[in-house]
């Protein structure tokens, strides 16, 4: 029940890391309803977010603990992913508001649920069926396409970026999940991704135009770093204690957080009844989800 319990504690802190870190996002990439002098590009946030983080863990960490990994080919494909979902995802925030981007990316259990189904034979049943069904249904309304096909308003193709940062991000909860099973420990896989994302991230920031930023953003930038070397740390630390399973459902909490945050330093969060709709059945596709099923034959000699 302690470890339980334990890693339902780390989960919800993630999430609060990463309300805060979707918040200062917004701000500083220059698509809040605050204004900016100067919007700083998504990779250049990276870039600083990354080393910030890197110098707070490596103050944090022991030598004589750190342990080295025999994995290198696996951490590289992971940092990769996930270098690709931040950035997708930071780019969504610059559009989109927050309570909205959140709340599309809870598809993200149902691709992994079909790539389950796809690539490792599982079962189809009736309720994950009903919460891939729901979860169809709950995206449609918070995006709304079909406006667009009634001629109702532009669409905004800036609506598909959480999808595909859900879907990147659904392949990075998987690879860390294996490392975790191969004996890496967390703190070593938040260090990796914080120590070479920076790299990945300065080749953009150099071919596109390096933006310094002003005076008044290193604050911001520097508490951006402390939530994302601790967003990283408790995230590995909830799963793990944790299957990826059992604590999908506590990730409503980053949704509650978010919304919160964005409402109290925005005023901004979604008046249209859809959206709000869309949002409770994709929670509610989460739960069913999450639920206990059995698989089918198939699926148990593939984990054998």
């Amino acid at each position: 029940m302690q470890k339980i319990l334990a890693s339902v504690f780390w989960k919800v802190a993630s999430c609060g890391c990463f309300a805060g870190i979707n918040v200062l996002v917004r701000y500083l990439t220059g698509g809040s309803p605050v204004p900016i002098d100067t919007p700083l590009p998504i990779y250049t946030i990276m870039f600083f977010q990354n080393v910030i983080g890197v110098i707070l863990l490596s103050m944090y960490i022991k030598k004589d603990t750190f342990v080295g990994t025999t994995r290198p080919g696996l951490h590289a494909v992971r940092i990769i992913t996930a270098a690709l979902g931040i950035g997708v995802w930071y780019l969504s925030l610059r559009y989109i508001p927050v309570t909205q981007v959140v709340a599309i990316s809870f598809i993200a259990p149902i691709i992994t649920t079909l790539l389950a189904v796809i690539f490792l034979g599982e079962n189809l049943d009736w309720k994950r069926a009903l919460a891939i069904f729901l979860s169809i249904l709950g995206g449609f309304l918070i995006t709304r396409p079909d406006r667009t096909i009634l001629g109702d308003i532009d669409y905004n193709w800036y609506m598909l970026l959480p999808l595909i940062a859900a879907f990147i991000f659904s392949l990075d909860k998987m690879l860390t999940r294996k490392l975790l099973l191969l004996q890496e420990s967390p703190l070593s896989l938040a260090l990796y991704l914080l120590t070479f994302i920076g790299p990945l991230c300065l080749l953009p920031c150099i071919y596109y135009g390096w933006v310094t930023p002003t005076s008044s953003q290193v604050p911001w930038l520097l508490l951006l770093g402390v939530l994302g070397a601790m967003a990283h740390y408790t995230f590995n630390r909830a799963y793990a204690l944790a299957d990826i399973t059992f604590l999908l459902p506590f990730g409503a909490a980053k949704l509650l957080l978010c919304s919160m945050l964005s409402y109290t330093v925005f005023l901004e969060i979604p008046q249209q009844f859809d959206i709000w709709l869309g949002i409770t059945i994709l929670t509610l596709s989460t739960v069913i989800l999450t639920t206990p099923i059995s698989f089918s034959t198939k699926a148990q000699v593939v984990y054998k």
